[in-house]
């Protein structure tokens, strides 16, 4: 592994967690820097270690940027760059030669696996120090940093591997467990899955012995002792994030047995811990409308600056070249029952400076709620579609289908005929901005999609979805 990798890991920064909020305790600020010995000597330390690791989840290259509303969705053909001549246009046509795209994807690398070394010191000095990290806080914060551990290798696999559907025993990319300057083996993907999972049910194992989530649910409110060490679970890879997390990748697999075993056990919590958003909160005007739809979000990222997506990427106060928009081809996507879909009226609105409508999904509401610091990782909707999908009992499929549809405010479907094509009208309408659907068309092996630049269909390959892995990599074995 290239060394420059790890430079971001050598000392980690102390932060300082302000505890003023409901979420002070992921508002981070970097104040000193102390030595690995010196952090992971106390409980507090390794809790500032784990916050550490998911702030920089919030970065550009990843889920504050690239792996969410830019480079995925480009990839994704959601964007409309017809006339464009940037070098994110190129990306878009999918044309990974060209210097930009090179630093772009290599970026995106380096970042996962620096936070990847950072979740590997954090285990391995828990094994050194367990006098000091024991009983509870031992088995969360373990429990999540393995299961962080696995959700960035699984991107890593599903952005730079191959297409697992045709090649499973293909290389793929490094599965790292130990932190090292040294380089790890290129895995067959296969065998990257295999690791994958075997984090996960570590993980569920710890979690599932003292994760209040179980029993008290995601508690998005302040403890009263203000620490907030045992609440605001969504916002931490709690155990039902776990499960939902075993599912994707079990599908993504083809273990679909598996994926509906795990996304039952989440379904089987969905109404009493991550029940639909009401109708009431999603239209709720400017003010307090909960566009993200919030409650059904199994693990979200949180993050201070979200705002900034929408002014830089999807404002209609951005030139028109800069905003990346379908612009005039949205309908295609929402198709004919567009004006019912709470998704559309919420969240896609029209600018008297445009003639098209824009993306208000991330824009900050006036609200001193979280919905204004939220970033969507994992949903209980998924969950339904992966049932919907893999399940072997045509009435469970046809019910989780339609258990979405209901309560997205569209027509429900009679019987199970169009139900695979459903599936993937659902994955293009409810993961908008959200970085799911180009892995679902790479996952399926989709041979042609719809590009709003082309304004049709284009066909698809295996030099289209994979992602060549960085000369960083490469050039130094």
């Amino acid at each position: 592994m290239n060394k420059r990798i790890y430079k971001l890991t050598g000392l980690l920064f102390l932060f300082v967690l302000t505890l003023m909020g409901c979420n002070s305790w992921l508002d981070a600020k970097p104040e000193d820097r102390v030595t690995d010995k010196q952090l992971y000597s106390t409980v507090q330390g390794f809790r500032t270690a784990l916050n550490g690791i998911y702030v920089e989840l919030n970065d550009k290259s990843l889920y504050g940027g690239d792996l969410l509303v830019t480079g995925i969705e480009v990839l994704a053909q959601r964007y409309d760059f017809s006339g464009n001549t940037t070098d994110i246009s190129k990306v878009g046509n999918y044309d990974y030669t060209t210097d930009y795209a090179k630093a772009k994807f290599a970026v995106i690398w380096e970042k996962a696996y620096s936070l990847i070394a950072n979740c590997n010191k954090l285990l391995e000095y828990a094994e050194l120090n367990q006098d000091v990290l024991n009983g509870q806080n031992r088995e969360l914060i373990t429990g999540e940093t393995y299961a962080l551990r696995a959700f960035l290798h699984f991107d890593l696999l599903r952005l730079f591997g191959p297409i697992y559907k045709e090649s499973p025993s293909a290389e793929s990319i490094p599965y790292n467990t130990k932190y090292s300057i040294s380089a790890t083996s290129i895995l067959p993907a296969n065998q990257v899955i295999e690791k994958i999972l075997n984090d996960l049910k570590t993980a569920e194992d710890l979690l599932q012995k003292s994760d209040p989530i179980i029993e008290n649910g995601p508690q998005n409110q302040d403890s009263e002792d203000g620490l907030n060490h045992y609440t605001y679970r969504a916002q931490r890879f709690n155990y039902y994030a776990v499960k939902a997390l075993q599912a994707r990748v079990n599908l993504y697999a083809g273990n679909t047995e598996e994926a509906v075993k795990a996304a039952r056990a989440v379904v089987a919590v969905q109404e009493q811990w991550f029940p639909f958003t009401k109708y009431s909160e999603i239209m709720g005007g400017t003010k307090s409308a909960d566009r993200i739809f919030s409650s059904e979000i199994i693990f979200s990222l949180y993050h201070s600056a979200r705002s900034d997506i929408f002014t830089d990427y999807f404002s209609p106060d951005l030139e028109p070249s800069a905003v990346y928009l379908p612009k005039k081809n949205l309908d295609k996507f929402f198709i004919q029952e567009t004006d019912k879909d709470w998704r559309y009226s919420s969240t896609w609105l029209q600018a008297s400076t445009r003639d098209y409508k824009c993306f208000h999904k991330y824009e900050n509401v006036s609200t001193t709620t979280n919905l204004n610091h939220l970033i969507p990782i994992l949903r209980i909707t998924e969950m339904y579609y992966i049932i919907a999908e893999a399940s072997t009992d045509a009435t469970e499929a046809l019910d989780a289908i339609n258990k979405v549809l209901y309560n997205r405010g569209l027509t429900e479907l009679p019987n199970n005929d169009n139900l695979a094509s459903t599936v993937q009208e659902e994955y293009k309408r409810e993961f908008w901005g959200e970085g799911q659907l180009f892995f679902y068309y790479k996952r399926v092996n989709e041979p042609s999609i719809y590009s709003f630049s082309e304004g049709k269909s284009i066909t698809m390959d295996a030099t289209k979805y994979v992602i060549p892995l960085p000369l960083s990599e490469t050039d130094y074995r």
